[in-house]
């Protein structure tokens, strides 16, 4: 029985590829350094060795440093704001929070919404110095034209959508999709689906389809989802929007072939994506429908 997640089941081969060179990326980013001189590394990792056992004077001191020979790490900074704020120095703190979003405020983004990656920073996101980083980055991406509040709403719905598919997954494949268990939390998932996509077809209202440049590359995908996720009808109705967003780079193009495989699916169609996925996953209906290989 497949997964009812859209992305681990429908293109397996495809998700493990971007999670292979997440990984990558991250270990990548873990392990560099913003410059080779030796100074600087062993006063970064001494500065992080306090910062975990608490001595933030220690750790202030050797980020101060550090930053004699470079500051160009907005993972860092970060980290001598967390310092900076433990030690009572305000300031400090919010100042190094400033330089971090100057120096990358995508990479702060990213470490920001990684509570569990990066746990010694967590007083530094508990303190009011947070809306300090939050605003910093909003102005960034405003000044890009992007729609921060936009890209929040759509993180909202993204999870709502996702969250439920993980609970319906998990109780499917112990006791069965059809088990009554499972059945509760089906109703439940049409229930969330019926609030998702209209606040996704406002949002089409008022902005048009929300793409990459008006919500960043992360949440470019959930009108999509949503869509995705709807009746034929619907995927109908938006399925042109789509592909004028996916000609102009605003979704990737992956997507709307995903989409318009699923509408041949529910026309009665053969799915052209068959030899890839091995079973249609129609998560607003019941029952999972096998595909005929073209």
């Amino acid at each position: 029985m497949p997964s009812l997640l859209w992305d681990h089941a429908s293109i397996k081969g495809i998700v493990l590829v971007a999670l292979f060179l997440f990984i990558a990326i991250s270990v990548r980013a873990q392990v560099n350094y913003a410059t080779r001189d030796t100074t600087y590394r062993n006063a970064v990792e001494d500065a992080l060795l306090a910062l975990k056992k608490g001595d933030c004077k220690r750790c202030s001191a050797q980020y101060e440093r550090a930053f004699l020979v470079s500051q160009k790490s907005a993972l860092s900074t970060l980290r001598a704001a967390t310092c900076a704020y433990q030690c009572g120095q305000i300031e400090q703190a919010r100042a190094y929070v400033k330089r971090a979003v100057s120096l990358d405020w995508g990479a702060c983004e990213d470490i920001w919404g990684k509570p569990a990656d990066y746990p010694e920073i967590a007083s530094l996101r508990s303190s009011p110095l947070a809306a300090d980083l939050i605003r910093h980055v909003d102005e960034r991406k405003i000044a890009q034209g992007r729609n921060p509040d936009l890209e929040r709403q759509l993180q909202r719905i993204f999870e709502a959508d996702q969250a439920i598919r993980l609970r319906i997954d998990t109780v499917g494949r112990q006791y069965g999709f059809n088990s009554s268990e499972a059945k509760a939390i089906w109703a439940e998932m049409r229930q969330i689906d019926s609030l998702t996509l209209p606040q996704i077809e406002a949002i089409i209202q008022q902005h048009g389809y929300p793409g990459k440049r008006l919500v960043g590359e992360e949440q470019s995908i959930t009108a999509w989802l949503v869509i995705q996720h709807s009746n034929l009808a619907t995927q109908e109705r938006y399925f042109p929007l789509m592909q004028q967003a996916a000609e102009r780079g605003d979704v990737p193009k992956s997507n709307l072939a995903l989409l318009d495989d699923r509408i041949r699916v529910f026309r009665g169609q053969n799915s052209v994506m068959a030899p890839r996925c091995v079973m249609a996953l129609m998560v607003i209906q019941l029952d999972f429908i096998p595909l005929t290989m073209s």
